[in-house]
Order: C-alpha cells, then structure tokens, then sequence
C-alpha cells in the first residue's frame, strides 16, 4: 500500500495506525482465504479512512461530504442503500417495522447487488478501530481486495427457514437527524433507600396505561466524551440524543408511556438546568468489585489532566480508545444511570428499562479500557446489584455484534453470573481480535459453564439464526440457572443496515427481549453497547422499548415458540438455518453438556 506522509507526521500517529492496520491485513486475508473455496469471486476498491490511523494530512480542500454536510446534510445520506427483509413473525409486531413498502421485482434487486463501489467505501465494516463515518477532512487510499459476489448484495434468507418469508421490501429512507446538544436535566428529587443509598426518583406518570408495564428509560449522552480529533466519529453523543428524539416523536407516544430518568430536553425544569446529582450515587466500591484499583486510579488521575498530549498518550495505550479530561466522569455517569434504574427495577418500583448511555462499557476489562469503552457498565450493575440489592444470581445476555470480553474477563470464574454472548468470531479473527471469545472458553474454576460463547464464523447471520440459539442454547440454561436479575448488553451493531453486516430486525429484537421477560419475573434491563448507524438504531430501540412495556409480551412469546414448534415438526431447529450458523450452535453444546442437565431445546420444540 503506497501512501504519502507528510511533514507533520509524527511516531505517535504511527503507533496509532499499528492495529488499524493489522484489522485491515486481518480482514483481507480472511476474505482471501473465504475466496479460495469458493468459485467466481471480483475485485472491489476499499476506500480505508486514513484519519483515524494519524495519517491524514491537515491542510487540503473539503470533500464532496464535507460540502453536504455543511449545507445541512449527514453522513448517513450518503449510505448505499440496503434491502430490508423484515420477518413475518405471526403474532409478533414492532412500531417500526412498515408495512406499506413497496415490493422490489428481482431484477431491482439485482441491480441492488450491484452498487457502485464508490457508494459502499463510505459504508464498508472493518473493525472498530476505523470509523465510517469520521471526520470528512481526511486522506484516502485505495486497495484492491478480493471479495466473493455473496459479499455485497441483497442479503439472502435460508430457502430452509423456518420462520415465513416474505417479499423484498425497499428500505425506508434514511432520514438525518441534526445534532442536538441535550439539556442538562433538572435536579430530581431525592429520597433515602434501605441502607441510606440515595435513590434519585424518575418522573414518572400516575399509573401506566391498561396493558402497559411501568418502564423505565434513562439517558445519559456523555456529552463531553468525544474524539477531539473527528467530530463525525461514529461513537459520539448523538447516537443517544437521535435516539431520544426518535422516541420522543414516536407515533407510540414512547415519552408519555415511559418512566424518564435523565429527562426529555423539553422537561427541562423552570429554574434552568443543574447538574445532575446522580454522578455522585456510586461510590470507589462499587467500581473495585469488577475493576482493580490500579486501573480506577489511573482514569482518576486523567480526571485532573487538561494536557491534551498526556491524554493522547494515555489513549494510545490500549485499543481503540480516546479521552477528554471529562471522560471519567462520563463513563462513571454512564454506569451510574444503569445503576439507578436496576435499582428501581429490583426494588418494585418500576418492571424493566432500558438504558440508553454512552460510553458503552462491555468490552473494559478488570484493567483496561479498549472498543470505546471505559468502564464497564453492565458488570458494575451486575455487581452493585448482587452486593446491595439482594440479587444472587444475574444473568447477563450479549447480543452485540462484538464478544463482550471485558464482561467475560470480569465474571470468568463467578458461578452467580451466567454470561452468554453471541457474536461474530471467525475463528478469533474479528474485533476484538482475541481466541477467548470461541465456544471453548466455558468459564474457570467454580464458574465452569457459566461463560457460554456462541461464535459465528460467517458474517449475514440474521434472525432465523438468533431464534435459534435463543431456543437451542440460552433459554434451557437460562431457565436451569433461574436468574433473579437479566441484563442485556444490548448492541444494535447487528442489526439489518448497521456495520456489523448481520441481518437482525428490530422485530426480531422485540422477540428475543420477550423471550428474556419470561425470566426473572420479568426483571429484565437493557444497556446500550454498539450501533452506529442512528436511523437502524433508533427502530431497534423503539422495538425494544415496545416489547418491554407490552404487559402482553409473554403471552406473545409463547405463542411464538409454539408456533416455531409447529414449524420445525420434531425435528432439530438447527436443519432450518444457516449451516455455518448451526455448526457453531453444536459446538457451543458440546462444550457445555458436561455442565448443563437441560437438554438443550430439544423437548421445549418437540413435545
């Protein structure tokens, strides 16, 4: 690869590039390897973004997206276009699934296949070291990757499924959403809990709507959390102010339905906003259980650091990471937020919630930082709320398109935390790049089998796939384990239109959180981890909200599991999806039968 560094070039912004190039090299030889077995590949031009790895130069003339965005327009207008394939789940609905899209002949779809490579640079998954979506002052090159024709395209439903299949529908257009700046929330009022922990008390309304549960729904943006270096990268504070917009105008009338934390910028109180004083709920304990004091000590000290280069230096220390001298406290709100709403849920005062925070936190470990997140969110929750809230078995479900191996790190050898993930693996070759997150990696010592890791080797996996491993893996354990708590890592990175090129649709979210209401007397609390693209993410929310207040939701989700019962007819679930898909199910079995007396969804789709 040929490129020009200019003057300014620095040995720090080579350091930085290191694992962005490694990703890119790790990429191309896996789709060369994926080429060689298969007949009747083409050459597509990449186009990798250069900022990111400090080779950009900082003086040249504003791009074609520079100039869009400058006269109003976002960089999702510029996505290709993407076919959704919404599953027909009888009886199952979601707010945002449309049902009056057009249908699309197979010769459009052909020719959706056949989008201009230029179209899909902008748009093209590496890993999360690189953003799609940075800073449009930038530098780019091109190199020349084998890609089979399956890779691009019109994702493809098993003709084996069984779930119905429908037509081809166009996606809904991408709508770009300005950025807003969130309004600091008015103080809410306190009260003291058993214990004399303060609990900040949500605005809430005077009793739920027939049929709906009381759910909660917290948002902390981080505001001052950002890349100094790329105002476009895409973890920044707008994926959870699009978010909260969306639900605000949501024809579901989410914000009226919804317990608030962290309050709609209109709530906003008559006396102007203050600071919120649920940044200071945790204390040093509640980060020590699943951080070491090395490590908390360290992003301390960065709390009191103005000098931009210390913090760079700092960043450069672990993977795909940044820092501003507000970071800490951010990501210390963040954990707090989730904190404070699995309170609430445990103590009976609301049902289930979902926490829309940044920075996500499932890939920080005991002792390092890494794939934008800091501290990590969930386990802190998971161990504030066995230490302090009486809950002593946790079940925590990652769905995010990335191994969650911060939380595994965390909880590896803990036998009252059951940690189940599936994610994109390829033999330890996609982000974050490690060979612990593969189904052999069952937990250590007491906790043996309670670490359950469900590995795709094969990007495209969609919702046929989930269901299954919902059905055949996590919910015979899941009932076995009898958790008193579930929290899912709820990346949208997965879904149909995101980076993570799966397949996932926000139905399909609401069908497998339904799924998760049946357990734990429906205690069940959601956190945001990836999902970038803020069109797809703000459906896949809105999906999930809708299945959490639905006090219906699991008497729909029976009615779903007979119905794919019906479907598979005694016989194995796993003979009607992807058989790349179904050999890692089996392998994920086979480790965990010693652990396991469940018969891993076997009766539960033949009886």
């Amino acid at each position: 690869m040929k490129r020009s560094i200019g003057s300014e070039h620095s040995l720090r912004e080579l350091k930085r590039a290191n694992s962005s190039l490694f990703s890119i090299a790790t990429i191309v030889e896996q789709d060369a390897a994926d080429g060689d077995s298969a007949g009747g590949r083409r050459s597509r031009a990449i186009s990798i973004d250069l900022t990111k790895i400090g080779l950009g130069g900082q003086h040249r003339p504003p791009n074609a997206l520079l100039k869009q965005r400058d006269e109003g327009r976002e960089e999702e207008d510029f996505a290709p276009a993407v076919a959704a394939l919404p599953s027909c789940y009888a009886g199952s609905s979601s707010p945002s699934q449309a049902s009056t899209s057009p249908t699309v002949t197979a010769t459009e779809a052909s020719d959706r296949s056949a989008v201009s490579s230029s179209s899909l640079d902008d748009f093209c998954f590496i890993d999360d070291n690189g953003s799609d979506d940075e800073e449009t002052q930038r530098r780019r090159v091109t190199v020349s990757v084998d890609v089979k024709e399956d890779d691009i395209g019109v994702p493809k439903l098993s003709p084996r499924s069984f779930l119905p299949t429908c037509a081809i529908a166009k996606a809904a257009p991408i709508v770009p959403i300005a950025p807003k700046r969130a309004a600091t929330p008015a103080e809410p009022r306190m009260e003291p809990q058993a214990g004399g922990i303060p609990v900040v008390k949500a605005k809430t309304r005077k009793a739920p709507r027939d049929g709906d549960h009381r759910t909660g729904v917290v948002f902390e943006a981080g505001e001052r959390h950002f890349d100094r270096y790329s105002r476009l990268h895409k973890e920044r504070p707008l994926r959870v102010t699009s978010v909260r917009d969306s639900l605000t105008k949501s024809s579901q009338e989410f914000k009226e339905r919804c317990c608030v934390f962290g309050q709609f910028e209109d709530d906003a109180g008559d006396d102007g906003p203050s600071s919120s004083p649920e940044r200071k709920f945790l204390d040093d304990d509640d980060y020590l259980r699943v951080h070491v004091p090395g490590y908390m000590q360290r992003l301390d000290r960065l709390s009191t650091c103005s000098c931009t280069d210390r913090l760079d230096r700092e960043a450069e220390q672990y993977k795909s990471i940044y820092f501003t001298p507000d970071t800490v406290e951010e990501a210390k709100t963040a954990a707090t937020s989730l904190c404070r709403l699995v309170s609430d849920v445990t103590s009976g005062s609301i049902d289930n919630g979902f926490a829309v925070i940044r920075p996500p936190g499932h890939h920080a470990e005991p002792g390092l930082a890494g794939g934008y997140c800091v501290v990590n969110n969930v386990a802190v929750a998971a161990a504030y709320a066995r230490a302090k809230l009486g809950m002593n078995r946790v079940l925590i479900v990652d769905w995010d398109v990335h191994h969650g191996n911060g939380t595994q790190s965390i909880f590896l050898d803990d036998p009252n935390v059951l940690y189940f993930s599936a994610h994109r693996y390829h033999g330890g070759n996609f982000f974050p790049f490690l060979e612990d997150g593969g189904p052999n990696t069952v937990g250590r010592g007491d906790g043996a089998g309670f670490n359950i890791n469900v590995g795709w080797n094969k990007k495209g996996m969609g919702d046929d796939e989930y269901v299954a491993v919902w059905e055949k893996v996590l919910m015979p354990v899941a009932e076995e384990f009898r958790p008193d708590l579930v929290l899912v890592s709820a990346g949208f990175d997965a879904a149909e239109g995101d980076l993570g090129e799966c397949n996932i649709t926000p139905a399909c979210f609401a069908r497998l959180t339904r799924r998760l209401m049946t357990l734990a007397a429906g205690r069940v609390v959601c956190a945001l981890e990836g999902g970038y693209v803020r069109s797809v993410l703000s459906r896949c929310v809105e999906s999930v909200v809708g299945a959490l207040l639905d006090k219906n939701s699991v008497k729909k989700s029976a009615e779903e599991v007979e119905k794919t019962r019906k479907i598979v007819a005694g016989g194995d679930i796993l003979d009607f999806v992807d058989d790349s898909a179904a050999k890692s199910i089996r392998k994920t079995i086979t480790a965990h039968k010693q652990f396991w007396s469940c018969c891993f969804g076997d009766q539960a789709l033949k009886n």
